[in-house]
């Protein structure tokens, strides 16, 4: 998901990945603050490395039940970042690994590892897997393929690395790998979070078993979905807990949702229609729904194919598109869809059997506090341990300095740092 958006000039401020790394656009100059983690694995040498939702508790569902494919959470490659990409002084690398996709086959994947300078501690640095925000479904738009400094010269990172913690992040499914982007395909991007944890293991830098799920947005999705899976898809790690921010947990819910507002966070809400529909045509060729959106809208899905989050802004913009001129039927009238979204996107409620912290913004215009609030309610009925705090002031994008205080307190308890 996305943070903001502003009809100003390119700005030349370097960007702060998990907080809103900025991507400019020709035509408008719409600056997206995208909260997504940037690297780019260009220079280095590379190594070779060895149904309707229930009110109670759901299981979840998909061939492998939660199981790893037979060969996920393999290093395939690791290519080292220059020094002037790793200004923490620790290593820094973009890797392949192997993981499961949303069909429960094999799949390759992409992401990044960092971690402390200096020699590890007993067992190996900490780990913190950090899920990015939306950026888009095209190759183009993987984090790894973009500016290596935007994620080493993140204040935020360098604090966790300073603190003695390895940061990792995936570029979920289908992102610069073979294959389409299943975009909040739940499974799928807690299996990519997960197994980079394996990687970064492979990677001969020093990380231990011990690690938490963190993101925000469609990265909160991911790290609440990761720490639905993790102890049965990956029994070798040491998986603590998660925080998730603004977290769409329930997108069969979230469709539905209208308003006029003229906000730029709207139009941003707006652009993540097609995005979830061509998610799910990458699941299953079935599953398509362009049929659903109006004329001027269905030109909104070739750009959301083969561009990036940005030029699918600026195209809503200059199209005056919103949430009730881009669908020619109401989507939360479709049984078909919803279902297709409970099955695939909805986050599940379960017992968890590690902790969760989730924050929320109330002024939040893409992901709705109501919606977010009845989801942590239904896991602590599920009997899950889970710290729900909403920030009256934040919105989708402030919500990640709102929550920090609390939520880099709870990661180091829960990791045993200072």
């Amino acid at each position: 998901m996305t943070s903001r958006v502003t009809t100003t000039t390119p700005s030349t401020r370097p960007p702060q990945p998990r907080r809103g790394a900025r991507r400019t656009t020709a035509t408008v100059a719409v600056t997206v603050g995208t909260l997504t983690l940037t690297a780019l694995a260009g220079a280095g040498s590379a190594s070779a490395a060895p149904a309707p939702e229930s009110a109670g508790v759901s299981a979840p569902s998909d061939g492998a039940k939660g199981r790893p494919a037979p060969g996920s959470g393999k290093l395939v490659r690791a290519t080292s970042l220059p020094p002037e990409a790793r200004p923490h002084g620790g290593p820094g690398q973009v890797v392949e690994y192997t993981s499961t996709g949303a069909n429960g086959r094999k799949v390759l994947v992409s992401g990044m590892v960092f971690a402390p300078a200096g020699t590890p501690p007993k067992g190996g640095w900490p780990v913190i897997s950090l899920a990015h925000g939306t950026v888009g479904n095209a190759d183009q738009c993987a984090p790894s393929r973009t500016d290596a400094s935007t994620f080493a010269h993140d204040p935020e990172i360098r604090g966790w690395l300073d603190s003695g913690v390895a940061v990792v992040s995936t570029d979920y499914e289908g992102l610069g790998t073979p294959g389409d982007h299943p975009y909040l395909h739940a499974r799928s991007a807690a299996y990519g979070t997960i197994d980079v944890v394996h990687a970064a293991r492979q990677a001969d830098v020093g990380v231990s078993r011990k690690w938490v799920a963190m993101g925000q947005s469609q990265g909160g999705h991911a790290a609440i979905s990761a720490a639905v899976h993790a102890t049965r898809y990956a029994p070798g790690l040491d998986f603590r807990g998660a925080v998730a921010t603004a977290p769409p947990t329930k997108m069969s819910r979230l469709v539905g949702d209208r308003s006029t507002s003229p906000s730029f966070e709207r139009k941003v809400r707006t652009a993540l229609y097609p995005l979830v529909t061509e998610g799910l045509r990458a699941v299953d060729a079935d599953l398509d729904f362009g049929h659903l959106f109006t004329d001027r809208a269905a030109e909104l899905v070739p750009t959301a194919r083969t561009k990036c989050l940005p030029d699918l802004v600026t195209q809503i913009v200059q199209s005056g598109l919103n949430d009730d001129t881009v669908w020619k039927q109401r989507p939360e009238t479709v049984p078909e869809l919803l279902n297709a979204l409970r099955e695939h996107v909805d986050t599940p409620v379960v017992r968890l059997d590690r902790p969760l912290f989730i924050g929320q913004g109330a002024k939040d215009e893409i992901v709705q506090a109501h919606v977010t609030a009845d989801y942590a309610k239904a896991l602590r009925k599920a009997g899950s341990k889970v710290t729900y705090r909403e920030y009256a002031s934040a919105n989708h994008g402030s919500v990640v300095d709102a929550a920090a205080v609390e939520s880099t307190a709870w990661i180091k308890q829960r990791l045993g740092v200072r």
